[in-house]
């Protein structure tokens, strides 16, 4: 199946040769257009980690007097009386986590992990930047449409990338529907994910037009089964696979905020490597989709410069979280 062109949309793509950065470059036959294939290997949102903060003095609190239980054998000094306290109520999360909440003996530690971490090391999948550049044009707005089911099946039950976790409940539904229904419901999903309604990938940083839901809002409307655009089976880690392949600049392919006992999901990593606690999930203001996007910003935003890409910057933030 040839490329189409993202210009004119003509099935004509041809390879001109290998740009300096590693991406191809690609030519219409049609309209000689010219575009590159995949992302820039260095994300815009790594920033160079903040200096720590200065420790906060803090005062000594006095210690509480111990008095005489009445009818106890004396002890020297006067009994004071001791007024219960009521525990005080938890703060209120009012917004999300950011870097300025990570404490500075946690980013002086990610630094000296980041200095320890062998140069010399292997890529964590031989496949995964080819397997990346492939989808990342399927899901492009001129490729969605000419993707055929079993690329589409494929990209969900492989493991290539990042692990998928269970995808049974996918592969009955694709079943279900039969190879036609379900791609077309796939379809409708990553299109609707990645551009909202009006299609437009051009409409702010995240793609979608500004009349579209915001990005965390669609997420969570498709994990929730609550869009007519949603498909059985397809939730968080589907929906995070796709964000990883379709914006490499932004997404870690770490595909699940909890993981359960002993996992490596973002809360998990954020909690071992960042000492910041990721809020939970709730209907009002912390939804599945905030929680999902907001903890990957906040674990790029930690990371800071020094990877060649966020495959590069995930296999280091597990390897982090290993160590404890």
């Amino acid at each position: 199946m040839a490329l189409a062109c993202p210009s004119c949309e003509a099935a004509a793509a041809e390879y001109v040769g290998m740009a300096d950065d590693g991406r191809n470059e690609m030519k219409c036959g049609a309209c000689d257009h010219h575009w590159f294939l995949g992302a820039k290997p260095v994300s815009p949102r790594a920033v160079t980690p903040k200096p720590p903060k200065a420790a906060r003095p803090t005062t000594p609190r006095a210690s509480r007097a111990t008095g005489t239980r009445s009818g106890s054998t004396g002890t020297t000094g006067a009994t004071r009386p001791v007024t219960p306290s009521t525990p005080a109520a938890p703060p209120v999360v009012v917004r999300f986590p950011t870097l300025d909440d990570v404490p500075g003996e946690s980013l002086q530690r990610l630094a000296s992990l980041k200095g320890a971490w062998p140069r010399q090391r292997p890529r964590p999948d031989p496949y995964a930047a080819d397997f990346r550049r492939l989808y990342e044009l399927m899901f492009s707005r001129a490729g969605l449409p000419h993707a055929e089911p079993g690329q589409l099946k494929d990209f969900v039950t492989t493991d290539v990338l990042a692990l998928s976790g269970n995808t049974s409940s996918f592969s009955r539904e694709w079943r279900r529907l039969g190879d036609r229904d379900a791609s077309e419901r796939f379809r409708n999903v990553v299109e609707y994910l990645l551009r909202g309604e009006s299609g437009d990938d051009e409409g702010g940083a995240d793609g979608g037009a500004p009349d579209d839901p915001p990005l965390e809002d669609r997420f969570t409307a498709l994990a929730e089964q609550r869009s007519p655009y949603s498909m059985g089976g397809v939730r968080e880690s589907i929906l995070t696979h796709v964000l990883a392949v379709a914006r490499p600049d932004r997404f870690l392919p770490l595909l699940r905020v909890d993981s359960g006992p002993g996992g490596e999901g973002k809360r998990d990593i954020a909690r071992t490597v960042l000492g910041v606690e990721i809020p939970a999930v709730d209907r009002a203001r912390h939804t599945s989709g905030r929680v999902a996007c907001g903890s990957n910003d906040l674990l790029v935003d930690a990371l800071g410069a020094g990877f060649s890409d966020l495959d590069d910057a995930a296999a280091f933030l597990l390897w982090a979280h290993a160590e404890g």
